[in-house]
């Protein structure tokens, strides 16, 4: 489903405020975001201007579980 996923680097490291910033790309088009306990907050563009919510549910969860595998594996 997604063509390329990249964790960029923890934002806030080792404070309460601290957030994983992601990559992704799906059908051509980039987008970024941050990832903190199972909730994504997209930056511009913003990708449900451009797909549609059952897609995007599919995206955030496939992001949510290589997220999740991520933190697993660094703790």
């Amino acid at each position: 489903m997604l063509n390329t996923f990249h964790i960029k680097k923890a934002l806030f490291q080792n404070q309460i405020h601290e957030r994983l910033s992601f990559s992704v790309n799906y059908k051509g088009n980039d987008y970024q975001g941050l990832y903190h306990e199972g909730v994504i907050n997209w930056f511009n563009p913003q990708p449900f201007n451009k797909i549609g919510a059952k897609q995007l549910k599919q995206i955030e969860s496939n992001i949510t579980d290589k997220m999740h595998k991520h933190l697993t594996l660094s703790f």
